[in-house]
């Protein structure tokens, strides 16, 4: 529904924000993957042993019984102080033993939050444990029928539920970190079934609905932390009908879409801004940010509380390096929809940015791009760090999950 969905990736290189509008402005700093690297480097001090294995060795990690097979999700870490003990086996027969003969060796490690739960808990098997099989998940080659419960790597509990004959059954959730519920669902047979609800990291309600048989139904809603609606629609048999509401977290209207027989008609209202955030989005893609800009500001005349205007005006100025003006901007973004999730990650990378390309010399330019070279080290006044690390909590506490952030929020406020 949003007027100016905006892109934040790109194949030519990293841009300067989390949420960006057409051509970037790149840096040729390396890319990095942070949260496998936070991982790793974490057992350093406890083994020198466990990561010095020439290249190409095939090592295996089970963190609490359990193979890591694919990377963490952003914000899933291991840090040294979860950590109980830690066991690395390389010997060919006990490897053989053990069933895990394909690898080179093996690193066993356990958290302090599985030392402490009752043997009752830990003989709960996970659902990373399981397979499905045609729809139904077996464990250790058997349909699993009973409780599951899945893990964070750190050993704090990630989601719980119970299965019968291998399908959902019953109250399905999904855990934060502090423990807070994220997601509560009814499953019956393997298909949601009932009030589904999702929640912010302190509790608030975030969304909820009701499902019949796997398929949404009826009045469906999306909450800003505040408790005024952001989203409000209306399914049958799992399909949009009628109309849908979007909301500023004021409570006013923000867009009304009708929806008939499949058809889509949206805001006349919105008619000629659409049309000039449109013809901004392509400016910008072209590579013409001035127009863009200005595409930007005839909208806020038209409408001088349109949020999404002072967002995408901020981030085509955060992106051609004009920092100052797109933190203003973005306040101005924030002033109009204090919850605008985008605006406070891009905000702070607006103030990062700042910082890293002060002084910073220019490796090209030319009519379509320039590029700089960004800083390794910077250092940021505390004022201004306290600023970057409140806006990126705040982002991630409105549910942006993007690498950057998380990045960001390890570099400067851990």
């Amino acid at each position: 529904m949003n007027v100016n969905k905006l892109s934040n990736s790109s194949s030519k290189g990293k841009c300067l924000c989390a949420n960006c509008s057409g051509l970037c402005i790149f840096i040729k700093y390396p890319s990095r993957r942070m949260l496998k690297p936070i991982l790793l480097l974490s057992f350093l001090c406890f083994n020198s042993e466990i990561y010095s294995q020439s290249p190409g060795k095939n090592i295996i990690m089970v963190i609490d019984s359990i193979p890591v097979i694919n990377d963490p999700q952003p914000g899933d870490v291991l840090i040294p102080s979860d950590v109980s003990d830690i066991t690395v086996i390389k010997n060919k027969d006990s490897l053989k033993r053990l069933g895990l003969e394909r690898f080179d060796g093996v690193t066993y490690i356990f958290t302090r939050a599985y030392r402490s739960r009752p043997d009752s808990v830990r003989s709960i098997p996970s659902s990373n444990q399981m397979v499905n099989n045609n729809g139904k998940w077996t464990f250790r080659g058997v349909v699993y029928d009973g409780p599951f419960i899945d893990y964070y790597i750190n050993g704090k509990k990630q989601g719980d539920g119970t299965l019968v004959n291998g399908r959902a059954n019953g109250r399905r959730r999904i855990y934060y970190q502090n423990g807070q519920i994220m997601v509560e669902k009814i499953f019956q047979d393997g298909k949601e079934n009932g009030l589904s609800e999702e929640f912010y990291s302190d509790g608030r309600l975030r969304q909820k609905g009701i499902y019949v048989h796997g398929k949404e139904e009826g009045i469906w809603e999306d909450y800003y932390p505040n408790g005024q609606p952001s989203l409000r629609g209306y399914y049958a048999n799992g399909e949009v009908t009628d109309s849908v509401y979007t909301f500023y977290s004021t409570g006013r209207i923000k867009e009304l879409v009708f929806i008939h027989n499949g058809e889509v008609t949206r805001d006349p209202h919105l008619a000629k801004i659409e049309s000039l955030m449109k013809k901004s989005k392509e400016s910008s893609q072209a590579g013409d940010i001035k127009s863009a800009i200005t595409y930007c500001i005839q909208v806020i005349t038209l409408d001088s509380a349109f949020a999404e205007a002072y967002f995408s005006k901020a981030t085509l100025e955060l992106n051609d390096e004009k920092f100052d003006a797109s933190i203003s901007d973005f306040e101005l973004a924030l002033k109009y929809e204090p919850y605008m999730m985008a605006a406070f990650a891009n905000r702070a990378f607006a103030r990062i940015r700042k910082h890293e390309f002060s002084n910073s010399p220019e490796l090209l330019k030319n009519s379509e791009v320039t590029v700089v070279a960004a800083k390794d080290t910077v250092e940021i006044p505390a004022e201004e760090k306290k600023k970057i690390c409140a806006d990126l909590a705040e982002a991630l506490y409105l549910g942006d999950k993007a690498g950057m952030i998380y990045e960001a929020q390890t570099k400067y406020c851990q």
